[in-house]
């Protein structure tokens, strides 16, 4: 059985219940939670501390566009309502053990993810900009900034010192008209695979990249997570991070991720299975 990393987080343990009932295919109820949580800790839970874990699920249920899980009472089941089921999956690992150090390929991964979904949003046009770059793209980012200028019609000024790699973008995503003219929605959009993201939401500088580009219309933040943020965390991360993407959004907008880019979702099954071997 897979470990719970912290047995004295109510989401933690959530995000942990939605990867045990979806991995194993077998339900949880509130009393062998607590039996589980008693084993972890070595002290019983609470029962308010169950609580504050059913209510969370209950919440999470709801958004959900196709639920991956339901509540029902005392027990908490899974659906199998899947489309990407190893979408899902990705991002609960991420979530609950965050990125090895020395492993570029998690962030990689979820950069492409985070592609993928922004582009489903917007109905438009992305790129992964981050670093490291992608295979074939200049490792220069003044040659990466000029390649969006050009892509996006829009005007080149400058570029910032190549010591900062990406400057923060990991994904460029936008949603051109018929007629290829700029003045157009466009997301700057930075991603965080692993458990430190709270850090990291108010780190893009979207003034210096005001600079880079004369935007006939300036581009709007966006912040890509695995996890889910909470409600309480909602308004102010926003505020900070631009538009949010979450682990539930990322579900509902992928549903077709399997049959639209199959390299990417045959790398997610890959990323699983490995991890879910490494963790059992």
């Amino acid at each position: 059985m897979i470990r719970i990393p912290d047995p004295g987080s109510s989401i933690v343990v959530a995000d942990w219940i939605e990867l045990f009932i979806t991995t194993t295919e077998e339900f949880i109820s509130k009393s062998n939670l607590s039996h589980l949580l008693e084993r972890a800790s070595g002290e019983e839970p609470k029962e308010a501390f169950i609580g504050d874990i059913w209510r969370e699920l209950k919440s999470r249920e709801k958004k959900y566009r196709v639920r991956p899980f339901i509540v029902d009472g005392p027990v908490v089941e899974t659906t199998n309502n899947y489309k990407s089921k190893s979408t899902y999956i990705a991002c609960l690992l991420m979530s609950l053990f965050g990125v090895a150090s020395s492993s570029k390929r998690t962030p990689k991964l979820f950069e492409r993810l985070s592609c993928f979904a922004v582009k489903a949003y917007l109905g438009g046009e992305a790129i992964v900009f981050g670093w490291p770059v992608e295979l074939g793209k200049s490792p220069s980012i003044r040659d990466r900034i000029i390649e969006i200028s050009v892509k996006l019609n829009e005007r080149y000024v400058e570029s910032p010192p190549e010591k900062y790699k990406d400057r923060g973008v990991d994904v460029v995503a936008w949603k051109p008209f018929h007629e290829q003219r700029p003045s157009q929605i466009v997301f700057l959009l930075q991603c965080a695979a692993g458990q430190n993201w709270r850090g990291k939401a108010p780190t893009l500088p979207i003034r210096s990249w005001e600079q880079y580009v004369h935007w006939s219309n300036n581009p709007v933040k966006a912040f890509a997570v695995p996890c889910i943020i909470p409600d309480h965390d909602w308004h102010e991360i926003s505020k900070d991070g631009g538009v949010l993407f979450d682990r539930i959004r990322i579900t509902n907008l992928t549903h077709e991720l399997a049959t639209q880019d199959k390299t990417l979702a045959r790398d997610l099954d890959s990323f699983v299975k490995d991890q879910l071997k490494k963790l059992s």
